[in-house]
């Protein structure tokens, strides 16, 4: 066992001394040459990197300035959209005063009526809106009433137009028709809502019958004849 490891060892060191002093420098010029590659290729993307740097700088800084642009153009838009809110609400009421509100100071009239109604096309302000069911119901709102007043006619008529207390009969059906009316919530809103002009004065008339106890024929046919005007 002793004389194997002698050979191993003796083999060993003839193989070291075999080396010559040229292979052994080639070996450190190849190290070397890598080194040097390596540090090559370190400056290389270290170069790369901070040019990266500089155009994430660069786009961060043309980001910042976009969305500072973007926010003038929201600020910009958002002005512009009010003016345009407010000229349609400059227009849309003088239109409405101009071509429709006349509508609701006068008898019903069914050209009228439609004439009115086409001058809202286009419109978009909504407080002008909404008053176009008044209108559209206009027609609808007279003839409620005349057959109202109609029924009751005969009624009044038949009782020589004779002065009612509140707590009659015909009285109390009288009143409860009127508030069954279909212009009656609008009329009883007018304070705080709008309303059409022509048929408040028709149903002050008519209030103002009621309140003298359904006696005086000549204030039902003013009230009556009001809506046969046209």
């Amino acid at each position: 066992m002793k004389k194997i490891k002698l050979l191993v060892m003796s083999m060993t060191v003839m193989m070291i001394a075999a080396m010559t002093p040229s292979v052994m420098a080639q070996d450190v010029q190849q190290l070397e040459r890598d080194i040097e590659q390596h540090e090559k290729n370190i400056k290389e993307k270290e170069a790369a990197i901070k040019d990266l740097e500089e155009k994430i700088d660069d786009m961060k800084s043309q980001l910042k300035e976009l969305e500072n642009q973007k926010k003038a153009l929201e600020k910009e838009l958002k002005n512009e959209v009010k003016m345009r809110k407010d000229k349609f609400t400059t227009r849309d009421g003088l239109v409405y005063d101009q071509e429709i509100v006349d509508v609701l100071y006068s008898p019903y009239n069914k050209s009228d009526v439609e004439d009115a109604l086409d001058s809202f096309q286009g419109m978009e302000t909504k407080d002008v809106i909404k008053k176009k069911e008044l209108i559209e119901k206009y027609g609808e709102y007279t003839k409620d009433l005349k057959e109202f007043l109609e029924k009751f006619k005969s009624q009044l008529s038949a009782n020589h137009w004779k002065y009612l207390s509140s707590t009659s009969e015909l009285y109390k059906k009288f009143e409860k028709g009127l508030k069954g009316t279909k212009y009656w919530k609008i009329y009883n809103k007018k304070e705080k809502s709008e309303s059409i002009d022509y048929l408040d004065r028709v149903m002050d008339k008519i209030m103002l019958f009621k309140n003298d106890g359904l006696k005086n024929e000549v204030q039902f046919n003013d009230a009556l004849n009001m809506l046969y005007a046209n």
